[in-house]
């Protein structure tokens, strides 16, 4: 009996410490780490989930949530977020099939883009010019014009990671939108 009641404390004792450790650290996921480097010295950092289902963006102090509305990977589903006011930035509308994708910027600025396909990658076209490209299987070095111009680029490098990577044999994603029918409802 004493000892059950040792053992008991034990493991009560390790998960008292184990919650209170993650009550001061808070949950933070762990994330595969992206850098953009400029000539002029300015840094860009993004950081992708492991599951690849959002990145996060930061940019002169500035911090964007990018990701797929429903993780469908379709242009009128991708979404920017401004992660310290949760405020929409850009989404994503339209298709490249019909030739009017594009991005919507909160303040109007309309981002009309175009996939361009080559043998052995594709061209995305933004209104100034090529935005991002994919050569050889590889992204090729684009530079950017203004922070619009590299938002919607940094988008397409998610967009290129979440295609050509695949989750870790340690991660199990459960999508729950399965809906059951059956007569006993």
């Amino acid at each position: 009996m004493k000892t059950q009641i040792t053992f008991l404390s034990i493991i009560v004792f390790s998960f008292l410490m184990t919650f209170s450790t993650l009550a001061q650290d808070g949950w933070k996921t762990p994330k595969q780490k992206v850098e953009f480097k400029s000539d002029d010295g300015k840094e860009a950092k993004m950081e992708v989930d492991q599951g690849y289902m959002f990145a996060d963006l930061e940019l002169d102090g500035r911090k964007f949530h990018l990701f797929f509305h429903r993780d469908m990977q379709k242009i009128n589903k991708a979404r920017i977020i401004d992660s310290k006011t949760d405020l929409l930035v850009a989404r994503g509308k339209g298709s490249y099939f019909w030739g009017n994708a594009r991005f919507e910027f909160v303040d109007g600025e309309i981002f009309k883009v175009k996939r361009k396909y080559n043998p052995n990658g594709y061209d995305i076209i933004g209104p100034y010019g090529p935005l991002f490209s994919v050569k050889n299987h590889a992204i090729s070095t684009i530079t950017p014009l203004n922070e619009k111009d590299f938002i919607a680029q940094a988008f397409y490098v998610f967009e290129r990671i979440k295609v050509t990577q695949s989750n870790p044999s340690d991660l199990v994603i459960i999508y729950n939108d399965y809906h059951p029918i059956s007569s006993n409802d």
